[in-house]
Parts: structure tokens; C-alpha cells; sequence
């Protein structure tokens, strides 16, 4: 699990005490809006040739396919497609945090660091960390604070 680590929240509860909570609510919320923007998107067209992690993965692909009587695969109409990008959403957690997440089961393959395999990686799918990294650079996270610091 990867998080997003908000520094500085001490201060903010020193200055508004019990009423720092919503801000950070808010804040949060914010935050995971954003890097759901940057999980949501889907890159360009598959890369070709198609970078499989073996021939094997290869064959057994094509096999299930073949078995449900399946052609090429179409990204989000595919009977296969569990719709990855509209799949992102950001829920609260307690009184302060939010989670950014997905229940697509192949997601990890897709769009984790860890994991993404190379094929995803070819055509351009954003990793979890790449997101957290466009997000913080981006400044996002500091305008969001002032945002809502601005409206307490």
C-alpha cells in the first residue's frame, strides 16, 4: 500500500484544534481527487509488438480467449474489461484520511509499481507511484492546503 504523506498537520491542529479535522478532511479528499485523475487515464493504443513477460504467458492468454470464443482484445467494451479507468474512485476513511483505489482484479498488473508488467509499461499505463510522484510535483497537494485553509 502506498500513501501520501501530508506534513505539517501538527501545526494546523495546533493552530485550529478540533476544528483542523475537516480541513484535513478536506484536504485529503482533495488530494485523492487528484491522483485519481492522473489513475483514471487511459494511455494511447496498445504498443506493438505486445511485450509479454513470456511465451508462455502468451499462449495461455490466447488459449482463454479462444476458449470463450473471443477475438482481439477492445479496450472497455471487451467482455474481459472490468473498465480500469472509470474503476478509480477516492472514499473517506475516519475523520481524516481518504484512500484512492480499485476493485478491478488485474489492476495490479496494470498499474502497480511493483507489479505492472511490461506490456502496460510499453504503452504508457501510470503506475500508483508515478501518480503520487506527477501529483507532488504538480504542487497540487500545497494549492489544495491553501485552498482550504482559505475557506476556514
Amino acid at each position: 500500500m502506498l500513501s501520501y504523506e501530508i506534513i505539517g498537520l501538527d501545526r494546523l491542529v495546533a493552530k485550529y484544534g478540533r476544528g483542523a479535522k475537516p480541513i484535513i478532511r478536506d484536504v485529503t479528499r482533495g488530494i485523492g481527487e487528484e491522483l485519481l485523475a492522473v489513475l483514471a487515464k487511459y494511455p494511447g493504443p496498445v504498443h506493438y509488438p505486445v511485450q509479454w513477460v513470456s511465451p508462455a504467458q502468451r499462449a495461455a492468454y490466447f488459449a482463454k480467449r479462444r476458449k470463450h470464443g473471443l477475438g482481439p482484445y477492445v479496450r472497455n467494451s471487451d467482455p474481459f474489461s472490468e473498465r480500469l479507468g472509470p474503476s478509480w474512485a477516492v472514499e473517506r476513511r475516519g475523520e481524516t484520511d481518504a484512500v484512492v483505489g480499485t476493485r478491478v482484479s488485474y489492476a495490479p498488473w496494470v498499474q502497480s509499481a511493483k507489479e505492472q508488467q511490461p506490456m502496460h509499461r510499453a504503452t504508457g499505463w501510470v503506475t500508483d507511484e508515478q501518480a503520487i510522484e506527477e501529483v507532488r510535483a504538480s504542487g497540487a497537494a500545497e494549492r489544495i492546503l491553501d485552498d482550504a485553509l482559505g475557506k476556514w
